[in-house]
C-alpha cells in the first residue's frame, strides 16, 4: 500500500510515502462498530437512515464528510484519479482483517452510458479496480447495466430518489454466466446516503439469483445525526 517514491499527501499536501500520510489517516473518524464485526447496519445511526433497504450488510469507512468527502468530489466531478487509489487502500486497510469474510467478485454500480460518454469514467469503477488489486478479489465492471437515464441523485428526497431508480439495473449476458457459480458478492457504491441506488441494484440482482450473498461496500456513510 505504499508508494515507492515522496509525493505529496493528497489531504496535508505535506511531503510523505503514501497518498494520505500517517498523521492525517490517524486524524480520520471512522466508522465502528461494537466487536470484530465491521457490518455498519449494527451502529444505530446508521441503521435508521437505512430502514427502508432490504440489505443487511454494509462495510464504510466513514461519515460523508470533509476530508474523504473532498476527496470523492474531486474524482466524482474532476478527474482526480489517483484519489481512487487512496480511496481504495483507506477501505481495506479499515475493514478488511483477519475477521472479514472476502466476497467471490466486486460489482461496482454502474453509470448510463450516456452520463459516462461525458463523464469517460466512472469514479465506483476506478476505486474497484484498485480493492481487486489489494484483495485479488475480481471486479466485475460489465456484469451489472444501467438501462434507464436516472436523474442525479443528489437533487432528488429519498422519496423520489426511490422512484427515480425502479427497475434502473439489469445482469448483462455476460453478467449472467459470470455470476452463475458464485455465492458471494459485494456491491460497491462510493457513497451511501439513502442506500436507494444499492437497494434497486440488490434488487435487481437478488431476483435473479436469490440465493446470492450480497454485501454492500461504500466509502462513506451520510449519517443521520
Amino acid at each position: 500500500m505504499q508508494s515507492l517514491i515522496m509525493q505529496d499527501c493528497l489531504i496535508c499536501r505535506q511531503l510523505s510515502k503514501r497518498l494520505i500520510c500517517t498523521y492525517c489517516q490517524q486524524d480520520l473518524v471512522t466508522l465502528q462498530p461494537p466487536g470484530t464485526d465491521k457490518n455498519l447496519m449494527l451502529l444505530p445511526n446508521v441503521a435508521k437512515g437505512l430502514a427502508q433497504v432490504e440489505f443487511k450488510t454494509l462495510y464504510a469507512v466513514c461519515d460523508y464528510q470533509w476530508p474523504i468527502s473532498k476527496l470523492l468530489t474531486a474524482l466524482k466531478f474532476g478527474a482526480k484519479l489517483p484519489n481512487a487509489r487512496a480511496l481504495a487502500e483507506l477501505f481495506v486497510k479499515h475493514n478488511v482483517n483477519t475477521h472479514f469474510v472476502l466476497p467471490k467478485a466486486i460489482l461496482p454500480i454502474p453509470l448510463h452510458k450516456n452520463r459516462f460518454l461525458w463523464r469517460k469514467y466512472n469514479q465506483s469503477v476506478e476505486i474497484c479496480r484498485h480493492i481487486s488489486q489489494l484483495t485479488s478479489v475480481p471486479s466485475l465492471h460489465s456484469a451489472l447495466t444501467r438501462k434507464n437515464a436516472t436523474l442525479a441523485q443528489t437533487k432528488l428526497s429519498a422519496a423520489q430518489r426511490k422512484v427515480n431508480l425502479r427497475q434502473a439495473f439489469q445482469i448483462s449476458s455476460s453478467g449472467f454466466s459470470q455470476l452463475a457459480n458464485i455465492d458471494h458478492i459485494a456491491l460497491f457504491d462510493d457513497v451511501t446516503t439513502t442506500g436507494a441506488t444499492a437497494n434497486a441494484a440488490y434488487r435487481c440482482l437478488k431476483n435473479t439469483f436469490p440465493q446470492l450473498k450480497i454485501d454492500i461496500w461504500s466509502i462513506c456513510v451520510t449519517l443521520v445525526h
